[in-house]
């Protein structure tokens, strides 16, 4: 992942972010050198996150976890462990202390993924994505022509029936919600070698016989792992829970938090009853009011499909716009595009709604995908109507705010320029998804959608409910405390689901919440983080506080966890 150098450029790397040079032994290891030293360990045993980041030196390999490369990885971090542990109490810089902290936080969960909860030992799902995920993230990257990705992609799909093979040799009664799952995805990423493997005969077609013959062995590959896991004995309904002890390591040690699963089940059970009330409420009085957003509107008779997606892009442009215009936060001229893409086929199993793809922040080339709800190439007048209307009131500026500007897009790309690659390298959900939500009530009361938008906020009430009911069922399922079936029913109930379309997208989601510990809660927990920093800010600066600046000021230190933020704002 770590782009090799010769070591008389280890310097140089700190400021051009190509972290990860070998370290000469012969010479002492300075604080910054175990730093990429840890770096350099998790890229090259995490190859497609190292792709996903815009670190190429790894491309051609998948993740290998078999027992002897895991228990030799485990050796390597428990060495760097007691590496980083000699500058715990040396004279660091404060931004060393916080890079310490990062990087301690790195090896502590890479440990707990590996030692203890052992994802390869119980999730098939882990190598489903490890094979998907690993070519995906090669067709999106723009580091490199298409020449020289496909080397690479080859050898990514040449790959795939080693990886399948070590998980049939891992996997021991995985817990039945996990085998549903990987099969979904496996009939899909069928489907989406078949297609890479077609274009890129069609590209090279002197190349056509090699890449047909891996593409086909990768895909017989995963035939063969989808009947395996037919055949495979099922676990414990609820073997997907970490327990308690793991949950409250996270929110310790990932998250930065001074409080355990049992307070922030208390914590998400206060915030669902007052958003549920809230947004019950609120809803009352629209429907009271007749603001359902149903009025009469002339819809003209050439409104397409096209049309439609032409306007996902112009109403992106107009929301960047107003951030330039306002004083929320400094966008920068030469922050990078956002491309508007309907959810490729094989993602659609993983993403039921909208979603952010975005460049890797070591990346030299740039830009962000937004996937959208697919657009049926054939409109009925009564879906074509619908469409319009949800553009005539632009009801797409809700999601830009989340996924674009100022949320996802935004940040991210912000959070790529830190010249500090082990900044660069963090990825913190709680910051990443914490800010995304906080910018959705924040950018209403900051007047982009007018001085009321009745439809507009009783959105947010509902995001800030739904986000709410995700900190319940992410404490419980991974806690013991309710199992599968009961979580989703439970939610269904929460958030008033009556329609059978809605009661599998809650399904959905609940799975969702089995594979990702402690990643639900962080939407709510970290924008509640983000409000007691900017609470600590104002009152520290009374009448001189300035929004803008607060914003640039959290956004420039990267993805890192928000309770970390607080001695580099100097609150």
């Amino acid at each position: 992942m770590l782009r090799r150098i010769v070591i008389s450029f280890v310097l140089i790397s700190l400021f051009i972010g190509f972290p990860g040079a070998p370290v000469n032994a012969k010479k002492s290891r300075t604080f910054q050198n175990v730093c990429l030293e840890v770096l350099e360990t998790l890229q090259s045993f995490y190859p497609v996150r190292a792709t996903e980041m815009g670190i190429h030196a790894h491309d051609f390999h998948l993740a290998d976890y078999s027992s002897k490369s895991v228990k030799n990885m485990i050796k390597k971090l428990k060495e760097h462990e007691k590496a980083l542990y000699k500058y715990k109490k040396s004279n660091l810089q404060d931004y060393q202390r916080l890079n310490y902290k990062l990087v301690k936080s790195y090896l502590d969960i890479a440990l707990l993924d590996l030692e203890r909860i052992r994802w390869h030992k119980i999730s098939p799902q882990l190598y489903v994505d490890e094979a998907v995920q690993g070519l995906y993230s090669l067709t999106i990257s723009s580091h490199a022509p298409l020449n020289e990705k496909r080397v690479a992609m080859v050898a990514r799909m040449k790959a795939v029936p080693g990886l399948f093979a070590t998980a049939k040799k891992n996997l021991k009664n995985p817990p039945p919600i996990y085998i549903e799952a990987a099969q979904e995805s496996l009939e899909s990423g069928q489907v989406f070698y078949r297609s890479v493997a077609g274009e890129l005969m069609s590209e090279f077609p002197e190349q056509a016989d090699q890449i047909l013959k891996v593409s086909t062995a990768a895909r017989e590959a995963m035939t063969d792992f989808t009947f395996w896991l037919s055949e495979l004995q099922p676990g414990d309904p609820t073997a997907f829970a970490i327990g308690k002890k793991n949950f409250d390591y996270k929110l310790s040690n990932e998250y930065f938090l001074d409080f355990e699963s049992d307070s922030l089940l208390r914590i998400g059970n206060r915030l669902l009853a007052e958003a549920d009330s809230a947004y019950r409420t609120y809803a009352a009085n629209i429907e009271e009011n007749h603001q359902n957003g149903s009025d009469s509107v002339y819809v003209p008779p050439s409104f397409s499909r096209n049309d439609i997606l032409a306007y996902y892009s112009w109403e992106t442009a107009q929301v960047r716009l107003f951030l330039e215009e306002s004083e929320f936060i400094t966008v920068p001229d030469d922050i990078a595009p956002v491309k508007i893409v309907e959810t490729p086929a094989f993602l659609r199993t993983m993403i039921t709604g909208i979603a952010y793809q975005p460049a890797g922040p070591f990346d030299s080339a740039q830009q962000g995908v937004f996937y959208v709800r697919p657009v049926p190439e054939d409109l009925d007048r009564r879906q074509l109507e619908a469409r319009f209307r949800y553009s005539h009131r632009r009801g797409f500026r809700g999601s830009i705010v989340h996924e674009a500007y100022p949320g996802h897009h935004l940040q991210m790309q912000l959070a790529g320029r830190h010249p500090d690659p082990v900044r660069r390298w963090a990825y913190n959900i709680m910051m990443i998804e914490g800010w995304a939500l906080y910018s959705e009530e924040a950018i209403y009361h900051h007047g982009l959608f007018g001085e009321e938008d009745p439809v507009q906020w009783l959105g947010v009430l509902g995001g800030i409910r739904f986000r709410a009911m995700r900190i319940v069922a992410d404490v419980m399922l991974h806690t013991g405390q309710i199992g599968f079936d009961e979580c989703v029913d439970w939610a269904c109930d929460v958030l008033q689901i009556t329609s059978e379309s809605d009661k599998q997208f809650v399904r959905r989601e609940i799975r969702r919440h089995t594979f990702s510990p402690t990643y639900q809660m962080s939407y709510l927990m970290g924008k509640r983080e983000i409000m007691k920093l900017r609470e600590a800010a104002m009152a520290r600066d009374g009448e001189a506080f300035d929004l803008r600046a607060f914003h640039d000021a959290l956004l420039a230190e990267g993805s890192v966890p928000p309770a970390l933020m607080w001695d580099v704002l100097g609150l």
